[in-house]
């Protein structure tokens, strides 16, 4: 009884930790060929890079995987030994190779190989189409393989979402070389708009026809308000001006004296202080029409 539970025990470790060893969940995430600002490797070199995703929960092992870039190991007629040749193998006897579920491993396709496991013994062409292909440690089994188109600097070949999904060109704002993939996000309007418009010549025309409609806006605008005011003036000078009214002239008060009176009185003064006249009383009485005027005076004795 015992023996039967150390052997099935014994069995289920040995199919566990196949599984969580396995590379068959590993798949092509991120691929970047030319790099001029990207990351750079543990040599302060910058090169193209390949990154590798865990697509299970359990860990995986990439450990004497191997990489390549030569369409030649397609032919099924190769044996394995022929194959492995034109291949890259990841070293074994090294735990950075171990990925634990949904996480990433890096490598630099400098051609560079002694440098570390993490440097292959290939690079990627600029400018041009490539391909490249990971099989697993039998050297006959294809785990993943991925076409990149040429890109432009610093740009990447993502999925749009980590091990799974579309693939598509991702801006160097937007590249992210051992990280969780942002593409599901889509590319910006700027980047895309930079990306279709490299010329500057769709901004050009959209600036200008941005500049002309808000003038021909503002000219609209003017063109109303002056006919506004326009009509305004005109409608004010055809108004006849109201005319004012006459000054009511003031009545004439009784006692009041015209002209012709106040002459007589100025030229009777005159003669009654110029003793040009005869003595008489001091009451001086002038009849002019309807007023009355009566003046005392003092009586002057010519002597």
């Amino acid at each position: 009884m015992k023996k039967t539970i150390l052997t099935t025990l014994m069995v289920f470790l040995a199919t566990t930790a196949g599984f969580a060893q396995g590379a068959k969940n590993l798949k092509f995430n991120e691929i970047l060929v030319t790099n001029t600002a990207s990351i750079v490797d543990e040599y302060g070199c910058r090169s193209a890079w390949i990154e590798f995703h865990n697509d299970a929960f359990a860990s995986a092992n990439a450990r004497n995987c191997f990489l390549t870039t030569n369409r030649a190991v397609l032919n099924k007629e190769l044996s394995a030994p022929e194959r492995i040749k034109m291949m890259y193998q990841i070293p074994s006897g090294s735990v950075d190779t171990h990925i634990e579920g949904k996480q990433k491993m890096l490598f630099f396709a400098d051609e560079l190989p002694k440098r570390g496991i993490f440097h292959t013994n290939f690079t990627l062409k600029d400018s041009t189409e490539n391909w490249i292909a990971l099989y697993d440690a039998n050297g006959t089994t294809l785990l993943d393989s991925v076409t990149v188109p040429a890109l432009g600097e610093n740009q990447s070949w993502a999925r749009a979402k980590d091990g799974v999904g579309e693939w598509r060109i991702v801006t160097a704002d937007n590249v992210t070389p051992a990280a969780t993939n942002i593409v599901e996000q889509g590319e910006g309007k700027v980047a895309k708009f930079k990306r279709m418009d490299s010329l500057g010549l769709g901004m050009t025309v959209m600036c200008m026809a941005v500049v002309f409609s808000a003038l021909a806006i503002l000219w609209w605008l003017f063109a109303i308000i002056g006919k506004i005011f326009a009509s305004t003036i005109s409608s004010t000078k055809k108004a006849p001006a109201p005319k004012a009214a006459p000054a009511p002239e003031a009545p004439a008060t009784k006692g009041d004296a015209n002209d012709e009176e106040m002459a007589a009185i100025c030229m009777a003064l005159h003669e009654h202080f110029g003793n040009v006249h005869d003595e008489e009383s001091d009451i001086l009485t002038i009849n002019g029409g309807e007023s009355s005027w009566r003046m005392l005076t003092r009586t002057h004795a010519n002597n």
